[in-house]
């Protein structure tokens, strides 16, 4: 009859064993095992070795069970185990959550097209040609059909645009045609930080190779835009650069709308904001005509200690009466809580342009205006 195995004896079992493989080892470096003292650390230390086994045992179970629950067991199992991501009509991508890879699938035939694949994208124009990855190499794919059309033998590929696609092959940005032909490679390198090579209007944002600046290359490979930009941006057609912390805008077809000379250049969905040199801010439309010609961002009454003084009921003294002045101040906010202040009478005129940090009042009509540390009136003057 077998004995049934406790967890109680197979610990037991285990300390045994330990003990009886590390007293001999123990004895060629000197240890005796005579007295109580040697007893307890041998033990002791044989207890501890123990603990850490089966912390180890079950580790390593846990991570095995794990494997073979998350790999085999759930996705089986569960009723949803994938993210469906539709590259066509009835061409989707199944991206697994229990796995690393996902597959390409056909809803209509109800078939695999492509397993192990790790990911897939279609361009934002909807090209016919979607780049995916498997094993690590990009490829290109018909996301129609499913076929193969590019084989995956790039360490690194973009979406198709404008009939190019950039790729990296021997350690350079090359960009191919829809037959995977190279027709752009004018020693170009790969640099992380750029988000995606496509083409907007025929131009692509490419970096020198020489010090990393960007500038536009058109479909040709030659440079519409000489590489001196600190940062290029494509934004609603438009073409937003910046240069040594300045700001500028060319058109889609690179017509200079205004050049890098301002501090700051925002475009939202229907019109542009352009922080001028003096603090001051416009709006424009997207065509570069003017909408506001002087952009307030907030106008807020200003406050200021008079003589009388404040007590509670109680009799304690609460400090100095707040009273209005008679100018208000306004706000013209740019990035990076890089706001400036200027004095406006509260018929709407304005007093001062925006050329201050701060404005305190300190009597009815006298302002404080930092950093600059001069006292202005309620028209401006500057009071000594």
């Amino acid at each position: 009859m077998k004995k049934k195995i406790s967890f109680k004896l197979f610990v037991t079992v285990l300390w045994r064993g330990i003990c009886q493989v590390i007293q001999p080892v123990a004895k060629l470096f000197g240890y005796k095992g005579e007295g109580t003292l040697s007893r307890i650390i041998w033990r002791t230390f044989a207890t501890c070795l123990t603990l850490v086994l089966l912390v180890f045992t079950v580790a390593l179970v846990y991570a095995v069970a794990n494997e073979v629950y998350r790999e085999w067991i759930r996705p089986n199992t569960s009723e949803c185990v994938y993210d469906t991501n539709h590259l066509s009509n009835h061409l989707v991508y199944q991206n697994f959550y229990y796995r690393n890879k996902g597959r390409i699938y056909d809803e209509a035939r109800d078939k695999v097209v492509m397993d192990d694949v790790d990911w897939v994208v279609v361009s934002d124009d909807m090209d016919s040609l979607a780049v995916f990855s498997k094993n690590d190499k990009r490829g290109y794919l018909d996301r129609f059909s499913g076929e193969v059309v590019l084989p995956a033998v790039y360490s690194k590929a973009w979406v198709f645009s404008e009939g190019l696609a950039a790729v990296e092959k021997d350690n350079r940005l090359v960009f191919i045609n829809r037959h995977g032909e190279v027709v752009i490679d004018n020693g170009l390198e790969v640099y992380w930080d750029e988000a995606s090579y496509t083409f907007h209007g025929g131009y692509c944002i490419v970096e020198s190779p020489v010090d990393g600046k960007s500038g536009l290359i058109d479909r040709q490979g030659n440079w519409s835009l000489q590489p001196e930009y600190d940062e290029i941006h494509h934004v609603k057609g438009l073409w937003r650069v910046m240069k040594d912390g300045m700001y500028g805008l060319f058109s889609e077809k690179l017509d200079t709308m205004f050049a890098v000379e301002y501090p700051n250049i925002r475009i939202w969905e229907n019109f542009m904001e352009v922080r001028f040199p003096d603090h001051t801010a416009r709006q424009f439309d997207l065509k570069g005509n003017i909408l506001v010609d002087f952009v307030i961002d907030e106008v807020v009454d200003i406050y200021y200690e008079t003589t009388e003084q404040r007590y509670n009921e109680a009799g304690e003294y609460m400090g100095e009466v707040m009273a209005v002045a008679k100018c208000q101040r306004y706000e013209v906010r740019g990035y990076d809580n890089d706001e400036y202040y200027g004095l406006i009478a509260r018929n709407g005129k304005r007093i001062t342009p925006p050329e201050y940090k701060s404005i305190e009042a300190i009597a009815e009509d006298l302002y404080l205006c930092k950093p600059q540390g001069i006292i202005l009136n309620g028209k401006g003057e500057w009071v000594k």
